[in-house]
Order: structure tokens, then C-alpha cells, then sequence
């Protein structure tokens, strides 16, 4: 009876004391968040910056998230296909395939698809770079020579994030416009012509120009949060791990309250009018 009581208490107390940890973990990384935020916008304006290191960094991001997005929107494309082949064929609407795919795609799937890609493929690196920097002490070291890291180190990793993640976009609208292409005429025999004559009915030029900045802001959040997650994490090898782990599961949120939130003002505010 002594030794279930004594158990029992022993797991309360483990599970008791694992939710206080989890919460005084999640509360560094908010406040984390919040400084590098503050920092950002400081150093952003308080010194110059070399622009060699935004280039170089663009080209980074660029190359590391290219492949996945390929993939990404491949996948996409085909997932759209199939839908839109067998619906259409269901209920005989197969002509709108062309128009509404292409809508759907450039208006909401490829910002989201890019989005959360960008934020697995890129965001993690960011993370683990910089929480290896923190670990090693490089961060410290470069304070010690008065050099501000946020300067060096994280301003032109966010700026070439947000030039890269919208050349990422074009590219993914094209793919996947392509890939909904061919497999509507491999799966259903739907022609080419069927699609692309009429594809752009629907295609506004705030369509476009939407799109490009909510993908901006969603690229501007995914790096500054991913390198907050490692710039101010504390501990060692697990800790970065759980570090990681945040950064992709703060970002994925962001995705999606900034697609929210931004569809909602395109509603609203009516701005850009003609992209809905």
C-alpha cells in the first residue's frame, strides 16, 4: 500500500514537474522571439551592413530550398489533378478545371505549400547554425571583438530569406501549374489546350501581387523566428534539438495566422480589389 502511495506521488511529481519545465522552455523562446524582433529593427538601422552578405546568403536559401520546393509542388500539382479530374469529370465541369486550378494555386495553395517547406528546409538550418554558434561560444566571441551578431549574423540571413522565398514562389506557381497540367492529361485525358486556353480567366493582377507579399511577410517571420530559436536557446545538444523542434512547430503557426490574417484584410480593407 506504502509503495503504490510512494509511486503514485512519484509520477505526479515527474509529470508535474515536465509541464513546468515545458512552460519555462516555451516562455524563453517568446521572449527570445520578442528581443530579436527588437534588435532586428535596431541594428537594422542603427549601421550599415555589407550587402555581399545578403547575396551570399540569398544564393543559400535559394539552392537549399529549391529541391524541396520542386518536390513540393510536383506533389501538389498531381494532388490538384486528381481532384479536379474527378470531380469534374463527376459532375461535369471539366472546362473550369483550368481556370480554377490555376486560381486556387497562385491565390492560397502555393503561399502555403511554400511556406511551410521554406520553414522545414530552411528555417531548421538557420536554427541549428546558430544554436551551434551559441554553443560554441562564436557568439560571445564575436561580442568580445565588437561585432554585433544580430548584424552579422541574422539580418542578412532574414533579408536574403525574403528576396529568395519570392523567386521560390514564382517558381512553385509555375511547377505547379505545369504538373496539374500533365497529370489531368495522363490520369483523365484532359487536353493541354483544354487548360491553358482559358486557365487565366479567372487571374487578376492583384491575384499576383497578393500573393508576393504575403509570401514576404511569411518569409520575413519563418528566418527571424528560426534564428531567434537558436540565438538565445541555453544548454547543449538535446536542448538545440528541442530548440529545432520549436522553431518548426512557431513557424508552421505563423503560416498559417499570417494566411489568415492577411486573407481576412484582403477581404476587409479592400485592398488589392481585384484578387478576389
Amino acid at each position: 500500500m506504502i509503495d503504490t502511495i510512494a509511486e503514485k506521488y512519484r509520477i505526479y511529481h515527474v509529470v508535474t514537474e515536465s509541464r513546468e519545465n515545458t512552460l519555462k522552455e516555451w516562455s524563453v523562446t517568446a521572449r527570445g522571439i520578442l528581443r530579436i524582433y527588437l534588435n532586428f529593427f535596431y541594428w537594422l538601422f542603427h549601421r550599415p551592413f555589407k550587402i555581399i552578405q545578403i547575396v551570399e546568403q540569398f544564393m543559400r536559401c535559394l539552392i537549399e530550398g529549391f529541391v524541396t520546393i520542386i518536390i513540393g509542388s510536383v506533389v501538389m500539382g498531381m494532388f490538384i489533378a486528381w481532384l479536379g479530374g474527378y470531380f469534374g469529370s463527376l459532375y461535369g465541369s471539366i472546362n473550369l478545371i483550368g481556370p480554377t486550378a490555376t486560381f486556387g494555386i497562385i491565390h492560397e495553395f502555393t503561399i502555403l505549400l511554400v511556406g511551410m517547406l521554406y520553414a522545414c528546409r530552411v528555417g531548421t538550418a538557420f536554427t541549428v547554425e546558430i544554436g551551434s554558434m551559441a554553443m560554441s561560444g562564436q557568439l560571445d566571441a564575436q561580442r568580445m571583438m565588437a561585432v554585433e551578431p544580430i548584424q552579422l549574423i541574422v539580418i542578412p540571413r532574414v533579408v536574403g530569406s525574403v528576396l529568395s522565398i519570392l523567386l521560390l514562389l514564382g517558381i512553385s506557381n509555375g511547377i505547379s501549374l505545369i504538373s496539374t497540367t500533365l497529370f489531368l492529361n495522363l490520369w483523365f485525358q484532359v487536353a493541354p489546350s483544354t487548360i491553358l486556353d482559358n486557365a487565366f480567366t479567372f487571374l487578376k493582377s492583384g491575384t499576383v501581387t497578393q500573393s508576393f507579399v504575403r509570401i514576404a511577410l511569411i518569409g520575413f517571420f519563418i528566418s527571424l523566428n528560426a534564428c531567434a530559436a537558436g540565438f538565445y536557446f541555453n544548454g547543449g545538444a538535446i536542448e538545440l534539438g528541442k530548440a529545432t523542434t520549436k522553431s518548426i512547430v512557431i513557424n508552421f503557426i505563423y503560416v498559417l495566422i499570417i494566411m489568415l490574417i492577411t486573407q481576412i484584410l484582403l477581404t476587409l480593407t479592400g485592398f488589392f480589389t481585384d484578387a478576389l
